[in-house]
This record gives C-alpha cells, sequence and structure tokens, in this order.
C-alpha cells in the first residue's frame, strides 16, 4: 500500500516538474513535435501561448494523483482500486491531446 502512495506522490512531482521546468529556451529539446519541427515552422508556431496552456495544464494535473487514488481505494476493492486508477490517469491526457492537436498554436 506504501508503494502505491509513493507511486502516487512521485507521479505529482513528476508533473509538477514539468510545468515549472519547461521554458522557451529547453523546449526545442525537450517537447515532442516542436524538437522535430523545422525552423521556418517553429518561427510560425507560438511557442508563448502554447506553453502557457502546457505549465497549467501540468502544474494543475500535479494536484490529481494523489486524490484520484484516495477516491478509488474508498470505491473499489483494493484489486480493481488499482486498475481503476491506472485508467483515470489517462482522462486528463485526453484533454491534453485534444486541446494540443485541435488549437491553432501557429500565428
Amino acid at each position: 500500500m506504501f508503494i502505491l502512495y509513493l507511486t502516487a506522490v512521485i507521479i505529482s512531482l513528476a508533473y509538477l516538474a514539468l510545468g515549472f521546468g519547461i521554458n522557451k529556451e529547453n523546449a526545442k529539446y525537450l517537447l515532442a513535435g516542436y524538437n522535430t519541427m523545422g525552423e521556418e515552422r517553429r518561427k510560425k508556431f507560438n511557442i508563448d501561448k502554447y506553453l502557457a496552456f502546457f505549465k497549467l495544464f501540468f502544474k494543475r494535473l500535479a494536484f490529481f494523483p494523489v486524490p484520484s487514488l484516495l477516491i478509488c481505494i474508498a470505491a473499489f476493492e483494493f484489486n480493481v482500486a488499482i486498475v481503476a486508477w491506472s485508467l483515470v490517469q489517462m482522462l486528463p491526457f485526453l484533454f491534453f491531446a485534444k486541446k494540443s492537436i485541435w488549437n491553432q498554436w501557429e500565428l
């Protein structure tokens, strides 16, 4: 049980690190998609607007793993709770993918 709580805390810290760690200078190396764009397309891409969305998303997401774990443990048997929690962790990324793909980040 301790390992599960520790996992949730580590995931939260990883999300927080992404929210604070990615910036305009290192995005060229760390952001998937942006790091493979050609220089011309990168100039058209509104990295400031995208990073504002990206950083806010991950900072908020950092508060999701622990409470969602507690809810799953309260609602289900332990083995089912682990699977449910694992699946629930993917839900915010559906929103992230939709917002990242469908928004026009180009100037």
